[in-house]
């Protein structure tokens, strides 16, 4: 018996969980859906990050819902990196 949950300090998403790459601006809320039980910092700004590990900007999660072995919710791109910001941070991240 127990809870399993995963803690997540960047949000790491493929094109159908929510990350549309060639339609992201700042300041715009998208829905993102990921398996499992996860925990999000709440208005915290965290890396958002394709399924390559690439870092696309940053995002802060507005609301997530924790249920059926699924945790869905709304995120806001608050800054979206430049060629050279995405290397430097891609590199680390990896």
């Amino acid at each position: 018996m127990g809870y399993k949950t995963k803690f997540n300090w960047l949000l790491k998403l493929k094109p159908e969980q929510g990350l549309n790459e060639g339609d992201i601006s700042v300041g715009k809320e998208y829905k993102f859906t990921k398996d499992n039980y996860r925990t999000f910092p709440v208005d915290i700004p965290i890396y958002l990050v394709n399924k390559d590990w690439q870092a696309i900007g940053m995002a802060t999660i507005k609301e997530y819902t924790v249920g059926n072995e699924k945790t869905t919710g709304i995120y806001k791109v608050t800054k979206i990196f430049d060629d050279e910001q995405r290397n430097i941070i891609s590199k680390t991240l990896r």
